[in-house]
């Protein structure tokens, strides 16, 4: 069976989803699997020969704003509008982002769902990670320890699926981390160094929080 995985980060380098991705390929070492990275304007004519021959597509990518990336949208377009058997290959999804709920990510996993539908793709699962910026820690520290345990049974099934060829219900992922500690961290170490290169203090944020009630 060939595998063909994704990467519809717009980062060129260091993106969370190819740290998931890296994390994740090991389980499909008994497989064919190529990793295209969609990130420029067009992809390659060997690229796009590697998507039509693939029995399986996963799609990995950041969520933006509860949606998918604006050239992972203009990829999907151009993929249903190619005349290629689409019929017998099944979709996957793989969505990270930066909040702490992996819940956050079903939209974006409806909006996969209902372009396999359109298109004429079988879909077969998503699964939406949150605390998508702990992804260095899953290339560090084994999955079946550490912050992002629930990960390793959650990558577990999505596996078995893809291996499979089938269809699920799409799986929600949340680190094993107080939610308010992950909140901080994003505080201190994110937000306020931003807004100190911004030319704003501490004080000027949460004055334009206060504003918007």
């Amino acid at each position: 069976m060939k595998i063909t995985f994704i990467n519809a980060s717009p980062k060129a380098k260091g993106s969370n989803t190819a740290n998931f991705i890296q994390c994740f390929l090991p389980r499909l070492s008994e497989h064919k699997t190529e990793v295209i990275t969609s990130n420029k304007e067009d992809l390659t004519e060997t690229e796009y020969e590697k998507m039509t021959a693939a029995d399986v597509l996963v799609f990995a990518f950041p969520l933006y704003i509860d949606s998918l990336p604006s050239n992972l949208l203009w990829l999907l377009s151009k993929l249903e509008n190619m005349d290629f058997d689409k019929k017998n290959k099944t979709v996957y999804c793989m969505i990270n982002n930066g909040f702490f709920e992996g819940t956050q990510n079903r939209i974006a996993c409806e909006i996969i769902k209902n372009w396999c539908s359109a298109a004429g793709f079988q879909w077969g699962q998503g699964i939406g990670i949150g605390a998508g910026e702990m992804s260095p820690t899953a290339i560090e520290i084994p999955l079946d320890k550490g912050p992002l345990k629930p990960l390793d049974s959650a990558f577990t099934h999505f596996s078995d699926n893809i291996l499979h060829k089938k269809s699920a219900e799409n799986i929600f992922v949340s680190p094993r981390f107080p939610r308010i500690l992950w909140i901080k961290a994003a505080e201190y170490t994110f937000w306020l160094p931003k807004a100190k290169v911004n030319g704003l203090k501490r004080k000027d944020i949460y004055s334009m929080i206060n504003n918007l009630k």
